[in-house]
């Protein structure tokens, strides 16, 4: 019996000007190291290429990166909005219905999850610190180490990210200006940072269907902690199909 790891797509960063396509190591060690196959994906908008990684990934990672643009979710692009990605857009933004649709595991990493909420039917700040004006909000565009946690959330007893965690609690790094606002109907918050900005969101009804507003990609090598929702997304992909072959 050979047993074959779960195959996990990675959806790619790119730079227009150089026409290049990349992505950090952090997703791709954490992936390895979480016991999966990853593969960073070709960055496309051919729906029919699209349906067939679709059937032949196991669980699909969305990345971080550029902002959103607003038209995703019925808005005008604002001053504080900043660089878009439109090929990016169309693909990630299929990726997370199709995914959600076929069942398959799906695991949004800061703009991973803004771009789960927006394809699902929910909204963003363009940028929370322009917006939220009702409280004072936390330092979310870190100038520590990648690695450092630099705030604590809350999280909803019960859910994937508390069991990862085993608590209610976690420290967390923070690289971002904008944020959900309003949740996907389909979806849940299930974390939250001191000020009120939503840290998690997971899809009930769903094998494995989270997106996190930190980066665990920049923190598990220092600590193993953030590599649990890594693992848990694997295992995920892994029930999703057989994985033995004779």
């Amino acid at each position: 019996m050979i047993r074959f790891k779960p195959l996990i797509g990675i959806t790619p960063w790119y730079d227009y000007d150089k026409r290049l396509t990349y992505i950090k190591d952090g997703y791709i060690e954490g992936i390895a190291k979480a016991g999966g196959l990853p593969v960073l994906l070709p960055l496309t908008v051919d729906e029919e290429l699209l349906e067939e990684i679709m059937a032949r990934f196991d669980g699909f990672l969305l990345s971080g990166g550029a902002d959103i643009d607003a038209v995703y979710y019925g808005e005008h692009n604002r001053p504080y909005n900043g660089e878009i990605s439109p090929y990016r857009d169309r693909m990630e933004i299929y990726i997370a219905k199709r995914a959600v649709e076929l069942n398959k595991p799906l695991f949004g990493i800061c703009r991973g999850i803004q771009v789960m909420n927006v394809a699902l039917g929910g909204t963003l700040y363009q940028d929370i610190f322009s917006q939220i004006k009702d409280r004072e909000l936390l330092k979310h565009s870190q100038n520590a180490p990648k690695w450092y946690p630099t705030h604590s959330i809350s999280i909803e007893s019960g859910s994937i990210v508390s069991t990862a965690f085993e608590g209610d609690t976690a420290n967390v790094n923070s690289f971002h200006h904008q944020a959900v606002k309003d949740v996907a109907p389909c979806l849940k918050a299930t974390s939250w940072s001191a000020d009120g900005i939503i840290e998690s969101i997971e899809y009930k009804d769903h094998i494995f269907a989270v997106g996190v507003q930190w980066h665990p990609e920049l923190m598990w090598q220092k600590d193993p902690v953030h590599l649990r929702l890594f693992e848990a997304f694997v295992a995920a992909a892994g029930e999703s199909r057989g994985h033995f072959f004779k």
